[in-house]
């Protein structure tokens, strides 16, 4: 590969921690065909400073800094920033000092006498793509933990219920096959039976959430989509929670985005949302897509409900997440959290707007489409570097 044809999609932000600035100058020099952005360090000290001001993709630090070892560098860069990709150099190679480095923290290993603009390059992009991975590791992994903790939780209940209504059924079945039924005590029994389906129900439509959650995060296949389309077949979908609760959803003219079949699901949850959360006689929730300048389409859905608290505008998209308790509003504290996995696998973000008691409105952003531009497979393969 020759220097010229080095560059990223998207800059990166490189942290250079060396006490001789010659051999600074010489790392921004093997770096100065790509389109990362260099910054200096001259100590661990500074270093870990300016990673307190900014984010850095990737940090190459010096095997020998004055007054610390760069082992213990990036051993504290490591432990303060995890998921910052870290390179070590040296001025001669060393298997063992490499070894060392990996065990502390660092993602690649370089002698001097290597630094070049391909050799260098190649290092950061592993770097930063196995930062990445185990950025994604670490998130999964805390969201098995919470699902554990709470689908545990809100599994029990039910199946308490279920436990003590089976064992009053019994006592009571038993005690009238021996002693014989008093008046009323079969309607006893039989008034047991609703409060049964009821727990079944409710394990039923969280387990159906559950799946559709991490449904959310599978590969699917993306295509030039109508969304006044996607916006039919959820209103389908949602035909009798709208009736129900005598709501009006009105949308205007939408475009044609390039995305996947779970856009049903998430336009559905979110007009479900504007409508579930609403004390007014009346609920109204209205979609509306204004283009934006750099290729996506942003979308709102406005509603009349109840609002959110301006300090919980980033935990509602959080799984198991509830800012009500189970009672008046019922809910799995997944539709929101599926919204954004969705979303995210459409390379858009969501955010929301809200006034409590004025109504909420959910925002989100989607790549248009560009007929007669590229294939399907090129644009799905354009957004994917975008994003990394």
């Amino acid at each position: 590969m020759r220097t010229e044809e080095l560059s990223v999609r998207d800059s990166l932000n490189i942290l250079i921690v060396d006490d001789d600035e010659g051999d600074r100058k010489q790392i921004r020099r093997a770096l100065k065909q790509t389109e990362a952005v260099c910054f200096e360090s001259a100590s661990v000290g500074e270093a870990l400073e300016a990673c307190e001001k900014k984010t850095f993709d990737c940090a190459i630090v010096d095997y020998r800094l004055a007054g610390q070892d760069g082992l213990s560098g990036i051993r504290l860069l490591h432990k303060r920033f995890p998921h910052l990709a870290l390179i070590m150099i040296t001025g001669q190679g060393d298997e063992l000092v490499a070894a060392e480095a990996m065990k502390v923290g660092a993602m690649d290993y370089l002698s001097k006498n290597r630094v070049h603009a391909e050799s260098l390059w190649r290092s950061v992009e592993n770097a930063v793509h196995k930062a990445t991975l185990l950025k994604k590791l670490d998130e999964q992994r805390g969201e098995l933990e919470v699902f554990s903790r709470v689908l545990v939780h809100d599994l029990k209940g039910p199946l308490e219920n279920l436990l003590l209504l089976a064992f009053l059924i019994e006592d009571n079945l038993r005690e009238g096959i021996s002693k014989g039924f008093p008046p009323g005590r079969l309607e006893e029994i039989a008034s047991y039976c609703p409060a049964l389906s009821r727990s079944v129900e409710r394990m039923n439509a969280l387990l159906d959430t559950l799946y559709k959650y991490t449904n959310a995060q599978t590969e699917v296949e993306f295509k030039p989509l109508p969304m006044g389309e996607v916006m039919i077949d959820a209103l389908v979908n949602l035909k009798q929670l709208i009736q129900t609760r005598g709501a009006q959803v009105t949308y205007g003219e939408l475009p044609t985005v390039f995305g996947s079949p779970q856009l049903v699901q998430l336009l559905q949850n979110l007009i479900a949302n504007g409508i579930k959360y609403c004390d007014a006689e009346t609920p109204l929730v209205h979609v509306s897509a204004t283009a934006l300048q750099s290729g996506l389409w942003q979308f709102a859905v406005q509603d009349n409900g109840i609002g959110i608290p301006e300090q919980s505008y980033q935990q509602i998209f959080e799984p198991f997440r509830r800012l009500h308790g189970i009672g008046k509003y019922e809910g799995s504290g997944l539709g929101l959290a599926t919204c954004k996995k969705i979303v995210e696998r459409h390379h858009g973000t969501i955010w929301c707007e809200s006034k409590i008691g004025q109504g909420t409105t959910f925002c989100f952003t989607l790549p248009e489409w560009k007929p007669n531009v590229e294939s399907a497979d090129q644009h799905e393969q354009s957004l994917k570097m975008g994003d990394s």
